[in-house]
């Protein structure tokens, strides 16, 4: 008998079971998590399961959650904060229990209207954070606007599938701000979790996440033999545009101006500024003055580039500077000069750096008639770049009326303890500039002078209080005083600025030079010499400029951060970031070298010398029969895997009905 009452079906409640018009169906566990409803995981409440366990199956709603996280995260270091919040929210609001308190009826359509209100606030973010609708970082960051929008319509699996492909392109955006070894890891983790997310929207009903690890392994050892050949043979094509970042990143490296203090802040950093490759032997440790910016302009405090420069680029036809500047060179150097290439580091800036007096042959880098490096666009990505050094060379032999007044500037008051002193001195030396040189380094060295990467706070007239007051202070501090002092005598000066040494990398190939080794020295015009570099650091310091920066560390141990025991602490924590930045930085320079630096000429050296492949049409056809015999191999494999696999004593079972039945037949 049937019991009716229990036949019957219940009313359902479609608020409580829908959400957001979506009609009642029978939803798989990631809609119902989509929806706001819980999902009970024996797998996940088993306390005897282990974390790894549970965490492959969590349901793939929830790997949706993660990838996105792995995705947006990385972008933070140039995507406006308010851009990162909304991500962050967005994601928040998409966790079941969060949800679960929108089922109300009055709530549904606050919900509903966030995702249109977020998008176009954030459009209008976008355009007032980079007043442009164009550009790399402005395209970048309406791609992420697009990916967490989409993130408030996620409610069936086909949404979570557009959301994980947009992510792939937001993941792979990463490329196009740093192609750093760092990123490529970032971006393996992140394309990881993302197929584990893959793997799960087509596994959601396994609660136990059984064979998901299995299946990305497949996925990637599949994979890998492909990555190689497509590395190895498919054709490097030149770049069909190219775009320039917004500049919004961080700034690092050596500043357009210099005032006492801002290099010594850049003296306790181990972080990379550039590495070089000598073509043949390098110049003696003492000679490899980098230079960068020349200050002019003085104001009492601090000393910048003045804007009478002219400029010139790589051209048959050269202004009279340079052609002054080459009538000076030995001719067995023009015909020899030393060769050299410079891989710099990011510095959203566009001036470079090489060493007395640098030329580069790139039509896109001009040279000042200071001999700066300039490039047309700030260097946004690592660059490499070819100089040539002509030595000897002098530069201005006959110094113009312009550039005498520009070099002889001061301002009309402050620091009169200098000023007496420099008067005192140069009328002792007979008004000859060498010999006044040489009786400011001995009044140096017969003062308490010392040389320290923690100076003491100076004031207004800081070149009073510091050859009076403090004496104690960085190269930046002697550079400038001693170019005062030499302005204060009538005599031409100026301030360069750059690096100074630098040390071989771990693998003794290549020269590194860090922020450390940041440096500023004095450059003062001599009759009948042009522009002599005098480094009144040496002075004090001759190991800084003999031995490098790492030397003198180690010499001077914690004496270098100070007094106390934050001193030793200081000194401590600089030896083992030391340590660990030589070790990244190397990796990092092979990476950028063998990898991304494998570029058209590169690649046909290789294949010319690993496969003797000498046209493009060859490199097709190798690529096309290594993709071949790739994926028959894996094929194979699979194949081989999946194919009916027969025990044998079945097997022998099988012959043997075989011969019972014919011997019957045979009989009757």
């Amino acid at each position: 008998m049937t019991n009716r009452t229990n036949s019957k079906k219940l009313p359902t409640n479609d608020a409580e079971n829908t959400f957001i018009g979506f009609p009642e169906t029978s939803p798989t566990s990631f809609e119902q998590l989509a929806l706001g409803q819980n999902v009970t995981d024996r797998a996940l409440q088993d306390s005897a399961t282990k974390w790894t366990r549970k965490l492959f199956a969590l349901p793939a709603y929830y790997w949706v959650l993660i990838a996105q996280i792995t995705v947006i995260l990385p972008h933070a270091a140039h995507l406006p904060f308010w851009l990162i919040g909304f991500a962050v929210v967005s994601i928040a609001a998409q966790l079941p229990s969060i949800k679960a308190k929108f089922k109300k009826t009055h709530l549904k359509r606050v919900y509903q209207g966030m995702q249109m209100l977020g998008f176009l606030l954030g459009l209008a973010g976008l355009w007032l954070t980079y007043n442009t609708a164009f550009g790399l970082d402005m395209g970048v960051a309406f791609l992420v606007l697009c990916l967490i929008s989409k993130l408030w319509e996620m409610y069936k699996r086909r949404d979570a599938y557009v959301v994980l492909n947009l992510s792939l392109f937001v993941l792979a955006a990463l490329f196009l701000m740093d192609q750093g070894l760092v990123t490529t890891l970032e971006v393996i983790v992140g394309a990881v979790i993302i197929l584990l997310a893959f793997i799960a929207l087509n596994d959601d009903g396994n609660t136990r996440g059984d064979g998901r690890l299995r299946t990305l392994g497949v996925l990637g050892i599949g994979a890998l033999p492909l990555l190689v050949v497509l590395f190895l043979f498919f054709p490097r094509l030149p770049p069909l545009w190219s775009v320039q970042l917004s500049g919004q990143q961080a700034t690092t490296g050596v500043s357009d101006s210099m005032s006492p203090g801002d290099f010594a802040n850049l003296g306790q950093s181990t972080e990379l500024a550039f590495r070089v490759e000598f073509a043949e032997n390098r110049p003696p440790q003492q000679q490899l003055y980098w230079r960068g910016l020349v200050f002019s302009d003085f104001d009492g405090i601090t000393w910048r580039p003045s804007p009478q420069q002219r400029q010139w680029r790589p051209a048959p036809q050269m202004p009279s500077w340079i052609e002054n500047a080459f009538a000076t060179v030995p001719d067995e150097v023009k015909n020899t000069p030393t060769s050299y290439e410079i891989i710099l580091e990011p510095t959203q800036q566009n001036w470079l750096f090489g060493l007395d007096y640098p030329f580069a042959q790139r039509q896109d880098v001009s040279i000042t008639s200071n001999f700066t490096l300039l490039k047309d666009q700030p260097v946004t990505q690592q660059l490499r770049y070819e100089v040539l050094q002509f030595a000897p060379m002098r530069i201005d032999p006959i110094l113009s009326d312009e550039l005498r007044r520009l070099n002889l500037t001061l301002p009309a008051d402050g620091n009169p303890q200098a000023r007496a002193l420099a008067q005192q001195l140069f009328a002792q030396s007979d008004s000859d500039p060498v010999r006044y040189m040489a009786a400011i380094e001995r009044w140096i060295n017969q003062t308490e002078f010392r040389y320290t990467l923690s100076p003491p706070r100076l004031n207004n007239n800081r070149i009073d209080e510091f050859l009076f007051e403090t004496k104690a202070g960085f190269c930046e501090h002697y550079s400038s005083s001693f170019t005062f002092m030499l302005r204060a005598a009538g005599i031409p000066a100026r301030v360069v600025a750059g690096y100074q040494g630098g040390e071989l990398s771990r693998g003794g190939n290549v020269w590194e030079v860090r922020q450390k080794d940041a440096h500023a020295w004095t450059e003062v015009w001599l009759e009948g010499q042009g522009w002599v570099r005098i480094d009144p650091t040496a002075f004090v310091a001759p190991e800084r400029v003999e031995q490098g920066m790492d030397a003198l560390t180690q010499a001077q141990g914690a004496a270098m951060f100070g007094d106390g025991a934050s001193a030793q602490i200081s000194y401590q924590q600089y030896q083992m970031l030391q340590t660990l930045r030589r070790l990244s930085d190397q990796a990092s320079y092979y990476w950028q070298k063998d990898v991304v630096g494998y570029d058209q000429d590169k690649q046909a050296d290789s294949l010319l010398k690993w496969f003797n492949i000498r046209s493009v049409m060859q490199q097709i056809i190798w690529l096309a029969a290594s993709t071949i015999t790739v994926m028959a191999i894996l094929v194979f494999i699979i194949w081989q895997r999946r194919r009916k696999r027969w025990h044998p004593a079945p097997a022998a079972c099988t012959a043997d009905q075989n011969v019972l039945a014919k011997w019957e037949f045979t009989c009757s």
